[in-house]
């Protein structure tokens, strides 16, 4: 009867030794998806921030002053002829009110955490949709220089340098958001 008892025990221990040692690793997976998770969130909002301060101001400049787009906000940045209401019009609703729209939505993302993954699939396609057009662009009007990183923008670099300074990196930050979401996102 005594070594029945004590094998019983003996079962008992290992049984809850095993489920001690599930219950740990499940904690340590908890803890690193923790920190992947807030990581992660920090980066959505970092990538959000990015955006909404690049998009809301640049929105507003051109809804105000669309002679921006003329060299009246950067010197020598003359991509557009603005001397027809027509075109000044074009620059105030898709430079200035649908930037300053896609910058809200960055804002909305930052401060209602259910809509970043919604949020971040628009930018994926919005920034994809830019920097490989532009490109394709480029290499199709027979460019030498597809990117450029620097601050000076004319007429001739301003397609390089938007793709250098702004789009080609933030459309694979956005990538990179968007392939690692499911693995480390959690609500919150």
């Amino acid at each position: 009867l005594g070594s029945g008892i004590g094998a019983e025990f003996t079962d008992t221990a290992l049984i809850f030794e095993k489920c001690l040692e599930q219950i740990n690793a499940e904690l340590i997976t908890m803890k690193t998806n923790s920190v992947n998770s807030k990581f992660y969130n920090r980066a959505l909002v970092f990538f959000f921030s990015l955006n909404a301060l690049v998009w809301v101001p640049w929105g507003i400049i051109c809804l105000l002053k669309p002679e921006a787009w003329s060299g009246a906000v950067i010197t020598g940045m003359t991509v557009f002829d603005l001397s027809q209401a027509v075109a000044r019009t074009e620059v105030r609703a898709m430079y200035g009110g649908l930037q300053i729209a896609i910058g809200l939505l960055a804002l909305i993302a930052i401060f209602k955490p259910r809509h970043r993954e919604t949020a971040l699939l628009f930018y994926v396609l919005a920034l994809s949709g830019l920097a490989l057009s532009r490109m394709y662009g480029l290499v199709t009007e027979g460019s030498s220089e597809i990117i450029r990183f620097g601050f000076t923008v004319t007429a001739d670099n301003y397609n390089q340098v938007g793709l250098g300074m702004y789009e080609f990196p933030n459309f694979l930050f956005a990538w990179a958001l968007f392939l690692t979401r499911s693995t480390l996102q959690q609500p919150g």
